[in-house]
């Protein structure tokens, strides 16, 4: 009798780890199923804990970012105030400016662990200390979450303007204008001061509804943005 059921037991046991395994098997292969539909990478947010002037850039001869986004060679970004920023073989980060060779030609952000470079970017700089991003897609806990995936600081009001059209509130901004904006980063305060409207996105009445259907149109406006800040449910002081 203890010989049956000993089999009886192990043969039980064999059953329950055949289909766990399988069960196992079948979510992988749907999670690699649904992977390959999406075919796009998560946005990896990055808090940004340094923008600075880039007032010298000295960096070996195999220096470079490669396709995977990870630099080979080594960088030494020399900031002001005779500060040095070492960027190590291995290290995340994109450039996005050509004139390293130029002193103030570019302006680099980083996410930092104490002194070490955790990822890096090179961006052209702009008049008047300034640097031009693309564009906002939402205001969480004292930050500007760029489209990127970046976090900066923003003050209580971001300037705004758009020729004389009403924007009420940022959040209508970031609906209405947002999707084509740029936003202006201030160098010496290393955050966010405006945003400039790109093409307005026009939601079709029924009348304009086309055959099949559709969410939306760019109307053909531009315009440059400077004006008081968000409403309530962002959490920022409306300023108009």
């Amino acid at each position: 009798m203890r010989a049956v059921l000993s089999v009886r037991f192990l043969a039980t046991c064999a059953a329950i780890v055949a289909l766990a395994l399988l069960v196992a098997a079948f979510a992988d292969d749907r999670q690699g199923l649904s992977s390959s539909i999406v075919g796009v990478e998560p946005t990896v947010e990055r808090s940004i804990d340094l923008i600075a002037e880039v007032v010298d850039f000295e960096s070996s001869a195999d220096f470079a970012v490669g396709d995977d986004g990870i630099t080979v060679g080594f960088a030494d970004i020399r900031l002001d105030g005779d500060r040095t920023m070492r960027v190590p073989p291995g290290t995340p980060g994109e450039t996005n400016c050509a004139r390293t060779s130029v002193s103030g030609g570019c302006v680099v952000f980083a996410d930092l662990l104490g002194d070490a470079v955790v990822w890096f970017a090179l961006e052209e700089r702009g008049v008047r200390n300034t640097v031009q991003l693309g564009p906002i897609v939402d205001l969480d806990d004292g930050d500007a979450v760029f489209a990127t995936g970046w976090r900066i600081p923003y003050p209580p009001v971001i300037e705004r303007e758009c020729n004389d059209i009403d924007i009420p509130s940022f959040s209508d901004f970031l609906r209405r204008f947002g999707p084509d904006s740029t936003t202006t980063v201030d160098l010496e305060t290393q955050e966010v001061v405006s945003v400039t409207c790109g093409a307005e996105i026009v939601e079709p009445g029924p009348e304009d509804e086309p055959i099949g259907g559709s969410i939306g149109a760019y109307a053909d406006t531009e315009a440059t943005l400077t004006a008081g800040d968000a409403d309530p449910d962002v959490g920022v002081d409306v300023d108009e």
